[in-house]
């Protein structure tokens, strides 16, 4: 499992560059069951404009994710934009948590 903690205030481009840096360090993700993304620490600066640019991000990395889980750790109400996303992105596995332990669980089960 690759866990990445995201910390201070984090926009649009900063996101996407995070997951540049993560296609670039690990080329071959599909020797991990998934990412944890712990948020908790982050002031997450997207807009509802920014979402979308986000989810066709998403998508066009979708060979590299689509055997991967996805955790995503956040404080409500920011949950709604990873449900929001996994509702653009079907094929893709991800889901929010409210703590890391759980998020772990689910990678692991």
């Amino acid at each position: 499992m690759i866990i990445r903690s995201i910390t201070g205030e984090v926009n649009l481009a900063e996101m996407v560059e995070s997951w540049n840096m993560l296609f670039a360090k690990y080329p071959s993700l599909k020797e991990y069951k998934g990412i944890l993304a712990n948020f908790l620490d982050a002031k997450i600066k997207l807009e509802d404009k920014n979402l979308n640019s986000l989810v066709e991000f998403l998508k066009n990395h979708l060979e590299q994710l689509k055997d991967l889980k996805i955790a995503v750790v956040m404080d409500t109400p920011m949950v709604t934009n990873t449900i929001i996303i996994s509702q653009r992105v079907r094929s893709l596995q991800i889901k929010p948590f409210t703590t890391v332990e759980a998020a772990i669980r689910w990678i692991n089960y």
